[in-house]
This record gives C-alpha cells, sequence and structure tokens, in this order.
C-alpha cells in the first residue's frame, strides 16, 4: 500500500470534519424528500352542500338527517364513509317535489392548508395525490440514472453542490404553482437532484476515508437526514401554510449550501483525470490538517492511480456493454437493481404514508425520523460486524417475517390487505436470497475496474469452484 493510500485512510480531523459537512448538507434532504407529509396532508372533510347539509327541522327528509350525522362522524377524526364525498345528494321540499343537489368542493377539518385542501384533491380527484408522487420518483429515477457519470465527468463537489441547488430552487418554484400541473412539474424538478445528492455525498464521504471507515460516513449522512426528517413536523408545527412552509425550507436549505461549499474534490477523482498536481496540493493540506508531514511526490501518484487507461475509461453505454458481457457482473447488476426496487417500494410505502396512522400526525413524523436515526446506527453496527451483504440478508429476512404477518395481527386488515403483503414479502425474500450470489465488501477496497470486480467472487461461487477441483482427480502415467 503506497504512503498516499494510507495518509488517506487515517481518521484524521480532516476526515472528522469531513463527516460534520456531510451531516450539515444531508440535513434539507429529508425536506425535500419528505414534503408530501405537508403538503398532501388530507384532513377529515365533508363535501359542502352549503346550508342544507346543516339544516334540521321539520321540512327535512331522512337524507339531511343523513348528511347532518356525517359531519359530526366525519369531526370526530375518524376515517369512516362520511369521508366518502357524494358529489349529489337528494332531497324534498315541503310540498313533496325531489331535488338534486350538488356539492360546492370539500370542507376540510383542519388549521394547516395543503395541495389537497386547496385544490380538493379527493373524491374523484382523488388519484391526483399518488400520481404527484409518482412523477417525483420518475424523477428521481431518471436523476439517478446520470447522477453517478456527471460526478465522474465533472467531479463530486461541483455536481453535488449544483444538485442541492438545483434542489432547492425546485421546491421554491413549486411554492408558487397555480394549479396542480404546474405544481406536478415543480416537484418533477425536485425529484430529478434527489438521488444525485445522495449519490455524490456518499462518493465523497467513501473516497476520503478507510474501507473500515465507510459504514461510519455513511452513518453521518444518514444521520444528517434523519434529524431533518425529525425536524420536519417541527416546522409544520408552526408554518400552516404549504406554501410558506415550501419556502421556509428552501431558506433553510440555502443556510447549509456554504458547507457543501467548503467540500474538496476527492483525491481519487483528481488523480484519474490527470490532475495529479492538485491532487497532490490537496494531499499536503490534508496532511497538514492532520498535523503530519506530508512528503508525497507526484510519483507517488502514479501508484495509487486507478488503473484506468484508454481502453478502461467507457461511456455509460458502453460500461452497460460490457457488464452485459460478463455473465458474473451481470448477474450482480440484476441484483442490485431488484434489490433497489424492493427497497424503495418497501421504503417509501412506509415513510409517505405514516401521516395516516392513528394519533397526532406530527409526532407519527417525529417518531419516524428517530426510527431512522436508529435504523442508521444499527446500519453502522451491522456493516462493522458482519458486514452488509449479511446484514442485508438478516434484515431483509426479518422483514419479510414482519410484513408477512402484520395483516393477520392487524384489527380490520383481513382479505384485501393479505394479498399484497404477501406477495411483498415473497419479494423481498427473494431478494434477500439473491443477495447470497454477491461478493462480501466489509473491510475490502471497492473495485475501480471491470477487472477489478471481475476478481471478486462470492462464497457460493468460491466454494463451488473449491469442490469442483477437490473432485478433479488426476489420472495415472
Amino acid at each position: 500500500m503506497s504512503e498516499i493510500q494510507t495518509k488517506l485512510e487515517k481518521f484524521g480531523r480532516y476526515q472528522k470534519r469531513l463527516c460534520i459537512i456531510l451531516f450539515v448538507g444531508a440535513l434539507p434532504s429529508a425536506f425535500v424528500t419528505f414534503q408530501f407529509l405537508i403538503t398532501h396532508h388530507q384532513p377529515s372533510y365533508y363535501c359542502n352542500y352549503g346550508a342544507f347539509a346543516f339544516e334540521s327541522n321539520n321540512e327535512t327528509s331522512s337524507q339531511e338527517v343523513t348528511g347532518a350525522s356525517e359531519v359530526v362522524a366525519s369531526k370526530s377524526g375518524n376515517y369512516t364513509d362520511s369521508d366518502r364525498c357524494h358529489t349529489t345528494t337528494t332531497h324534498q321540499d315541503v310540498k313533496g317535489h325531489t331535488h338534486n343537489q350538488t356539492a360546492e368542493g370539500c370542507v376540510f377539518y383542519s388549521t394547516h392548508t395543503s395541495v389537497v385542501t386547496e385544490y380538493d384533491l379527493v373524491c374523484q380527484k382523488a388519484w391526483v395525490k399518488p400520481f404527484l408522487v409518482a412523477i417525483f420518483m420518475v424523477g428521481m429515477m431518471l436523476g439517478g440514472q446520470c447522477g453517478g457519470t456527471l460526478s465522474d465527468k465533472f467531479g463530486r463537489r461541483k455536481i453535488l453542490f449544483l444538485a442541492s441547488l438545483w434542489q432547492l430552487a425546485a421546491t421554491f418554484l413549486s411554492s408558487f404553482a397555480w394549479n396542480v400541473p404546474s405544481f406536478g412539474f415543480a416537484i418533477f424538478l425536485c425529484g430529478l437532484p434527489c438521488a444525485v445528492t445522495a449519490q455524490a455525498s456518499t462518493l465523497i464521504g467513501s473516497e476520503f476515508v478507510s474501507a473500515s471507515k465507510r459504514g461510519f460516513t455513511y452513518f453521518c449522512l444518514a444521520a444528517g437526514f434523519s434529524i431533518g426528517y425529525m425536524v420536519l413536523p417541527v416546522t409544520a408545527y408552526f408554518i400552516h401554510d404549504w406554501r410558506w412552509w415550501l419556502r421556509f425550507i428552501t431558506l433553510a436549505g440555502v443556510l447549509t449550501m456554504p458547507c457543501i461549499w467548503l467540500l474538496d474534490e476527492t483525491p481519487i477523482w483528481l488523480v484519474a483525470t490527470g490532475r495529479n498536481e492538485e491532487a497532490s496540493k490537496l494531499l499536503k493540506r490534508i496532511s497538514k490538517y492532520n498535523g503530519e508531514n506530508s512528503d508525497a511526490s507526484l510519483e507517488e501518484f502514479e501508484k495509487f492511480k486507478p488503473a484506468l487507461n484508454k481502453e478502461e475509461t467507457l461511456s455509460v453505454w458502453s460500461t452497460m456493454s460490457s457488464l452485459a458481457r460478463i455473465p458474473s457482473l451481470l448477474g450482480r447488476m440484476l441484483i442490485v437493481f431488484f434489490a433497489w426496487l424492493v427497497v424503495n417500494m418497501t421504503y417509501y410505502a412506509i415513510a409517505l404514508n405514516n401521516d395516516r396512522l392513528s394519533g397526532d400526525r406530527l409526532w407519527n413524523m417525529f417518531f419516524a425520523g428517530l426510527v431512522e436515526l436508529a435504523s442508521g446506527l444499527g446500519f453502522v453496527i451491522c456493516a462493522q460486524t458482519v458486514g452488509r451483504r449479511n446484514s442485508y440478508i438478516a434484515l431483509m429476512t426479518l422483514t419479510t417475517f414482519s410484513l408477512a404477518t402484520t395483516p393477520f395481527v392487524a384489527s380490520n386488515e383481513i382479505g384485501g390487505s393479505i394479498a399484497p403483503s404477501i406477495g411483498m414479502s415473497v419479494a423481498i425474500f427473494v431478494s434477500a436470497l439473491t443477495f447470497l450470489y454477491l461478493p462480501k465488501t466489509k473491510d475490502k477496497a471497492l473495485p475501480q475496474t471491470l477487472k477489478d470486480a471481475k476478481a471478486m467472487r462470492s462464497d457460493i461461487f468460491l466454494s463451488c469452484n473449491r469442490e469442483k477441483k477437490s473432485k478433479t482427480v488426476v489420472s495415472p502415467d
């Protein structure tokens, strides 16, 4: 191992400062990701039929009395049939004539406004709310496809700063939406940089520390995200208007931008792009900040430089094409893709619906953020002890059991709730099993080239190879 690698792997003052910056930089990401818990809040409501729904006298028909009782039920906060809008209702006047009356929007029982309350996204418009979330997720997916490539081409630090700035600008823009389509377009723009910021932050954290400390840098990112999640309901408690709330979180995010600018580009990226002199100066500055002496010369960077040459420096499509021609790497890629799909479906299905749980929705958000923080700490412990692969297998197996048994222990969840839970449980369990075919990465340097990746083998493949070798018999002469 070269002196340069040794100095980078020391967890000194510089690396601790780096973790603090990553922590602060992750705070606003939670605001943007979970904004729907505020902007899509759906309080109890009833359909507004004018004064008719409130009248109850001798001239009122049985239908009118029913309407009044629905209002009372909705005020209690219980989601019953009273929350289902009836676009028209029938009543009789004193002469016995029948009249149809159409509801004029909805009346919501809440001092907090949201996109749902402003545009009446209930009843026939209820599909719009999940569709808006889907638009955000599509933006996140598309942005995630190019995040790594952009970081490789223009640098991790620059892309993280620009993506964070884009994220905040799009959030601010969404607060001025004049209708549902304009809001949908704005949140699509919000989604585009979300995965990019996560990718760039993770790369910066992992490339400045040793393999044994990668888990800790991830925890710093996760902790910042979790604290932001916990702050989310606090801000919503004081700011009741969804538009001003979006403007406030934009301002809060802007205050963290100088921290991101304090980050340095990673020496690994500088060397990989031929900027050895900048990398040398950076290494000397890191050593000085850590209270060490550095006499590393430019020649040493050639030893440290990853095996990247013209033949191995490929575009995204060329890389994907190369992966497709290598069965082992293609299999790993598909396993990770499927795992990412399953994890995101499970995570966001829970996270974006915790405001629908019983009890106070703001407290539910706070405790969800607290659980998120605990899970980040649990990840570090598991990754350091049993490794990432084994942690995924064990935890996803536990998730399978929890999800499969939930419909049977929860009240009023029999029938239609069982099928999706069982189906999701099967997908999670299959994903956990496929991870057995991935190589372990605990305390190992990440591969920099296709050749490095091919050299990594899973325990199952290694055991199969050993078994084949043990069965090989050399025939006598």
